[in-house]
């Protein structure tokens, strides 16, 4: 087998193992909402302080109504909306106390790499999914319900 056969293999294993890594049920850091009657996966791609705080506000809102244990809910950050899981906003403090009551928040694996992110650079109780579309899609195709403020 050539050098270059070799290594084309090597990337392949490679690139395979780094999907099934990101890709695996059960992402790393899920909590179990195993009583939720209610699914909701919320998107954020907007940058602007205004939309992190009605992505947050409306968060909240619907947490208050149903409770934590008759709601599973996670927020999905893409694009420019990746700023509201970065380790220093401002609405760090409101983010945990969701995170808390068991509210999700992902990161678009995609996006970090266009914008030169690493898991250090993010809140720590954010976890990392391959594509935020994709898992908009993926809880959509599962039955959640999909929110776009």
């Amino acid at each position: 087998m050539t050098y270059k056969a070799v290594y084309h293999r090597f990337v392949s294993a490679f690139a395979v193992l780094t999907l099934l890594a990101f890709a695996a049920p059960g992402y790393a850091g899920m909590q179990s909402h195993a009583f939720a009657t209610h699914r909701v996966v919320v998107q954020i791609s907007n940058g602007s302080a205004q939309e992190q705080e009605l992505v947050l506000a409306n968060a909240a809102n619907v947490l208050k109504y149903f409770g934590p244990t008759k709601l599973q809910m996670e927020i999905v950050a893409f694009g420019p909306g990746m700023r509201l899981l970065l380790k220093n906003n401002v609405h760090a403090k409101m983010i945990q106390s969701l995170h808390a009551e068991g509210v999700e928040f992902a990161a678009c694996h995609n996006t970090m790499m266009k914008m030169h992110l690493t898991k250090a650079d993010l809140n720590p109780v954010a976890h990392v999914v391959p594509g935020g579309v994709i898992e908009i899609m993926r809880r959509e195709s599962e039955g959640w319900n999909y929110i776009r403020p």
